[in-house]
């Protein structure tokens, strides 16, 4: 098969995105398949332009362009404190006045903005700010930071650290859901379908190799990537992450952060099981779709 007629797929180069595509970089399903990486923003602008078939796309793309399909059962979530998706202010959360957001991510970008007006409800203003750190907490309030950046950088001193997926999972009750396999409607057969997950399989399988032989800007800490990898991140989307992702999207279009609510599509034209659970719940629920407020939420640190 020529690479012409080999479906593109676009990968994010984030650690954890590591034991998702270890399989595919190392060339399983090379026959059928091309990768090539990016940052997430950058590869929806790719997704959208048409120049890639399958993308892991921050979840809030899935308003942006409807008609694209989730690969089941895979996904980048947590439960919990995700390590690597941070709100880092110079001052509480109440006296925030602006707020710098990461140009690398609209998902957690989003995110930020529906815990301010649910969770912490307070309105600053949000700006895209610039990459470096220390300039972004001098012009603003606080900056979202997201990645390798997040994980490994050490905030300043004095300044307040929120974990996002933490505060979103302590209102919600609900894992979050910041990236999942999209595909082109009818591009995901049941190959592609084994591929990517085959890919997950053998990855999970080697995170101590992925921890010692990742680096980022020097940085070279196995123990953090470890712990990052095994007790952080998640790769499996089922029926609770479904139902986050509903939750999240009909928050966001709530608050016009994105124009549509969209269907939750699935490659291959059909529900698993999990889904089918997220279904009944879904239907189980008040057609009020809100993170519920806190009163505190406790800095950290």
């Amino acid at each position: 098969m020529e690479t012409s007629q080999k479906i593109r797929i676009g990968a994010v180069s984030y650690l954890n995105t590591k034991p998702l595509i270890h399989g595919l970089e190392q060339g399983l399903g090379a026959d059928r398949v091309v990768l090539s990486d990016g940052v997430p923003s950058a590869l929806a602008e790719r997704m959208a332009r048409g120049e890639i078939d399958v993308a892991l796309l921050p979840v809030i793309e899935l308003a942006r362009m409807p008609d694209l399909e989730i690969v089941p059962g895979l996904g980048i979530t947590t439960f919990g404190r995700s390590r690597s998706v941070l709100l880092l202010s110079r001052v509480p959360i109440s006296s925030i006045e602006r707020v710098a957001l990461d140009r690398e991510s609209r998902t957690s970008n989003a995110l930020a903005q529906v815990l301010f007006a649910e969770v912490w409800s307070h309105g600053p203003k949000f700006e895209l700010g610039p990459l470096a750190l220390d300039q972004a907490l001098r012009e603003y309030d606080a900056v979202v930071r997201i990645g390798d950046k997040a994980l490994f950088e050490s905030p300043p001193d004095g300044v307040e650290v929120h974990d996002l997926g933490e505060v979103w999972t302590r209102a919600s009750g609900l894992p979050f859901v910041f990236a999942a396999w999209a595909a082109r409607p009818g591009v995901v057969d049941r190959e592609i379908y084994r591929i990517l997950h085959e890919s997950r399989r053998r990855g999970v399988k080697v995170i101590d190799r992925i921890a010692e032989d990742f680096r980022w800007n020097g940085h070279h800490d196995p123990a953090l990537v470890r712990g990052y990898l095994m007790e952080h991140i998640q790769y499996r989307l089922g029926a609770a992450e479904v139902q986050a992702i509903k939750r999240f999207l009909a928050v966001a279009e709530r608050l016009k952060l994105v124009d549509r609510l969209p269907e939750i599509r699935l490659a291959l034209g059909r529900w698993t099981s999990c889904h089918e659970i997220a279904s009944r719940q879904e239907r189980a629920e008040s057609s009020t779709v809100e993170v519920e407020r806190e009163p505190h939420v406790a800095d950290r640190t």
